[in-house]
C-alpha cells in the first residue's frame, strides 16, 4: 500500500515538472527572435508624376531638341517624362493609337502636338474622361478639350515675318515657292494663312501654286523644290514654314547649281541650316528655341497638375515675359537668326 502511493507521488511529480517544461518551453518559442522571421517594411505609396510628350514626328532634329527641353524640366522637377511620336511625318492614325496607348497606361498628362487638329479631339475628350490632363504645344487643337496650348510665337504672325522677309530680299517682286509640312498640322496651316495675309501688301509677288507639303520629311522637301524650280525656272524665293523645309530648299538650290541666285527664308533651326547661312544660301531663320519652348510647356503642365494656373505676364527665368490668353492659348517670345547672330545658338 505504502509503495502504490510513493509511486502516485512519483507520477504526479513527473507530470507537474513536465507541464513547467512546456509551459517555459511554449513561453521561450514566442518571445526569442528568430533569423527566419521576415519583417514587412511600409512601402512608399506616392505616385511619381508621369507627363508624357507626343510629337507629330520623331527623330528629326527639331524634335530632338524638343525632347532635349523636356528631359532637362523633369529633371529639375523630379518627374518621369517621355516623348513619343509617329516614325512617319503627317502620321495621324498613329499618332492617335500612341495617344490611346498613353489612356491605357494611367498616365498623369499628355502634351499633343496634333498632326491633325481636328482627328485628335474625340481621344482627347477619352482622356479627359478618365481623369488624365491634355494640353497641346507647338501645334493647337483648339476645338478640343485641352486645357491650354503653349505655342513660341503667333501662328499667323509668323507666316507674315517670313513673306516679309523674302519680300526685302526680292525688292517686293517676283515668284515665290511656298513650302510647308502636313496639310492637316494646324500650326502649319495658320503659318500658310500668314503668308497668305502677308503677301497682299506686295502686289509684285506671285505665290506659286502648289504649294510644296514635304510631310516633315528633308528628302521629300530637296524632291519638292527641284519639282518646282524645274517647272518654274525664274522662281526668285523660297518661303518655308515648317524646319525641314529650309535645309530641303538649300539642298535643292546646291544640287540644280542655283544657290545664292535664290534666296530662302523659313522656320527652322540654327543647327540644321549654320553652314548655308554662313555661306549665303540661306538668307534667314525665324523661330523660336524649341528646346526651351518644351521644357517651359513641361513646367508649366507640372504647375497645372499641382493646381497652379499659368497668368498673362508671368515670367520665366532665361525665356522673358509669357502672353496668356483667355483662350488657353500661352505664347513666348520668338527669334530672327541671320549671319550676324546664327552661331550665338546651340540648338
Amino acid at each position: 500500500m505504502k509503495s502504490s502511493r510513493t509511486l502516485a507521488m512519483v507520477c504526479a511529480a513527473i507530470i507537474v515538472l513536465a507541464a513547467i517544461f512546456a509551459i517555459n518551453g511554449c513561453t521561450r518559442r514566442t518571445t526569442k527572435p528568430t533569423t527566419t522571421t521576415t519583417v514587412t517594411k511600409p512601402t512608399s505609396t506616392k505616385h511619381k508624376r508621369k507627363i508624357v510628350f507626343v510629337m507629330k514626328l520623331i527623330g528629326i532634329p527639331y524634335t530632338n531638341v524638343c525632347e532635349e527641353g523636356m528631359k532637362k524640366a523633369a529633371k529639375e522637377l523630379g518627374i518621369e517624362a517621355e516623348f513619343l511620336g509617329p516614325s512617319t511625318g503627317g502620321d495621324t492614325i498613329q499618332q492617335i493609337s500612341i495617344i490611346e496607348d498613353q489612356i491605357s497606361r494611367g498616365v498623369d498628362a499628355i502634351v499633343i502636338s496634333p498632326n491633325d487638329d481636328k482627328a485628335v479631339i474625340p481621344v482627347i475628350q477619352k482622356a479627359m474622361n478618365k481623369g488624365i490632363k491634355v494640353f497641346t504645344w507647338d501645334s493647337d487643337a483648339p476645338k478640343s478639350k485641352r486645357i491650354f496650348y503653349v505655342a513660341a510665337a503667333d501662328d499667323i504672325g509668323i507666316g507674315e515675318i517670313v513673306i516679309d522677309r523674302v519680300a526685302k530680299e526680292i525688292g517686293g517682286k517676283g515668284k515665290v515657292a511656298l513650302m510647308t509640312g502636313s496639310p492637316n498640322a494646324l500650326n502649319l496651316s495658320l503659318h500658310v494663312q500668314g503668308v497668305e495675309k502677308g503677301v497682299k501688301k506686295y502686289p509684285g509677288i506671285t505665290l506659286v501654286k502648289p504649294y510644296i507639303y514635304n510631310d516633315d520629311d528633308q528628302q521629300k522637301a530637296i524632291q519638292g523644290a527641284i519639282t518646282l524650280l524645274q517647272k518654274n525656272p525664274d522662281l526668285a524665293a523660297f518661303a518655308c514654314v515648317n524646319s525641314p523645309g529650309v535645309p530641303g530648299a538649300a539642298r535643292a538650290l546646291i544640287q540644280t547649281g542655283k544657290d545664292k541666285k535664290i534666296k530662302i527664308w523659313g522656320l527652322s533651326i540654327p543647327s540644321e541650316n549654320r553652314d548655308y547661312i554662313k555661306q549665303g544660301i540661306v538668307n534667314g531663320l525665324t523661330i523660336w528655341d524649341p528646346g526651351k519652348l518644351t521644357y517651359v510647356t513641361t513646367k508649366l503642365v507640372n504647375d497645372y497638375l499641382d493646381g497652379k494656373k499659368p497668368r498673362d505676364g508671368m515670367e520665366m527665368a532665361g525665356v522673358g515675359k509669357l502672353k496668356v490668353s483667355p483662350t488657353g492659348v500661352i505664347i513666348m517670345p520668338g527669334l530672327i537668326i541671320t549671319k550676324e547672330n546664327v552661331d550665338q545658338f546651340n540648338f
